[in-house]
């Protein structure tokens, strides 16, 4: 079984929770971040980037102490308000053609170290350590970890009658994704949820593994065991079929020395190359890469990973880093290489066709997207998947609940 419980959050009052909600400040152009942050007061960006234009001067423990100043500016103003009862805080995002809803409450970091919420990546020791700080001086929580429940734990049963009451929250945002919560402490929906996690033997991280990780690294930090607030974590859990995983594209400035046809004949070497004629409007199938180069698209054909292959090793991303990135073009680090960049897939296949027309890209490899079976497989069998294999919805708001490190 998987534990989950409820928490007293800390929530913008309902008139200024469209204002408050913000996406993570990284998201943001140093221009669109400078704009968001002069022009609404209310925004949380004020909360988790208090320092804007002056960080240079500060030490870690400066910086992270003002976010705590700033924090308790905004509940001094009213702004935000604590629920008198814990709650499980349920949350839908709707787009033009999706939806994702699913269960805001803490999981144990105990689940994260038995293994039965399950990583699919690796975590830097550093960026653990650092997040660990800043959560040990801030004292909150306010970005939750996103985790996926398999079907078989009947998660979408169990919260779907649920959603037909009235929100706390009801608003959209700029981007045109509508949001709705509901802060709900029936215990006949909290025993529904204990059911379906105590028949849940794991879940998934599809967004956070360094703040799950960091949130760990606190606990045992801190001696905080049982129901210490601080051996729980943040997190929003989706039933399988609302966690929606696209593709993470390539890009490349550089094609190692070659032309384009010397390229196109260096890809032949590797598999069956098939000229498309047009840019394709489907994603490619198991084992194929679509090629956007200044001739035209073509489909790669990738080589058969062998039998004894691991759930990793049989990814299209990785087989394309080892036997095109690496050795073709000589990329031999995602993580580092100034000559690859990264698309996401919802940016449709018309921006690596612009990238390379425009020069910005020699050429640009399209993906299919990963499923949610081969992501399971992967974190079952203790495998990595290749840095930026999928890029996942929902992407969650920052400061619609708050959890407090501090006290229950």
């Amino acid at each position: 079984m998987v534990n989950f419980r409820p928490f007293r959050a800390w929530r913008p009052v309902a008139d200024k929770a469209h204002l408050v909600a913000s996406r993570s400040y990284v998201s943001y152009s140093e221009e669109k971040l400078l704009e968001k942050l002069q022009g609404n007061p209310f925004s949380f960006l004020h909360v988790i980037h208090p320092d804007h234009g002056s960080t240079e001067t500060l030490s870690r423990a400066q910086r992270f102490n003002n976010v705590r100043r700033k924090w308790n500016e905004f509940v001094g103003e009213g702004w935000f308000v604590r629920d008198e009862k814990p709650c499980v805080y349920l949350y839908e995002q709707q787009k033009k053609d999706s939806y994702s809803r699913g269960v805001i409450g803490a999981v144990s970091v105990g689940d994260y170290r038995g293994g039965r919420v399950k990583v699919h990546e690796h975590t830097l020791q550093q960026r653990e350590e650092l997040f660990k700080e800043y959560l040990d001086a801030t004292g909150i929580n306010a970005e939750p970890v996103l985790l996926a429940a398999p079907k078989e734990c009947g998660l979408d049963a169990a919260l779907a009658p649920w959603f037909a009451g009235t929100p706390n929250y009801d608003f959209t945002t700029t981007d045109r994704v509508r949001h709705r919560v509901w802060a709900v402490q029936d215990p006949a929906v909290i025993g529904a949820l204990n059911v379906s996690f105590g028949k849940t033997n794991a879940l998934y991280i599809a967004d956070g593994h360094h703040r799950l990780a960091s949130s760990a690294r606190l606990a045992e930090s801190n001696g905080a065991f049982a129901d210490a607030p601080k051996a729980w974590c943040l997190a929003f859990v989706v039933p399988e079929r609302h966690l929606h995983i696209h593709n993470f594209d390539r890009a490349v400035t550089s094609l190692g020395g070659m032309d384009t046809p010397e390229f196109l004949n260096a890809l032949e070497k590797v598999g069956s190359l098939t000229e498309l004629g047009n840019a394709p409007t489907v994603s490619p199938d198991q084992g194929v890469v679509n090629v956007c180069t200044r001739q035209g698209w073509y489909a790669l054909q990738l080589p058969r990973p062998n039998a004894k292959a691991t759930a990793a090793e049989r990814l299209d991303a990785l087989i394309l880093s080892e036997r095109v990135l690496d050795p073709v073009l000589g990329i031999h680090d995602l993580r580092t290489d100034p000559h690859v960049k990264f698309i996401p897939g919802t940016s449709g296949v018309n921006e690596l066709e612009r990238m390379v027309r425009d020069g910005e890209a020699a050429a640009a490899f399209n993906l299919r997207p990963v499923s949610f079976d081969e992501l399971k497989a992967v974190a079952d069998t203790g495998g990595c998947m290749p840095p930026k294999s999928t890029y996942i919805e929902p992407k969650l708001r920052s400061g619609l609940t708050v959890y407090s490190l501090e006290d229950i």
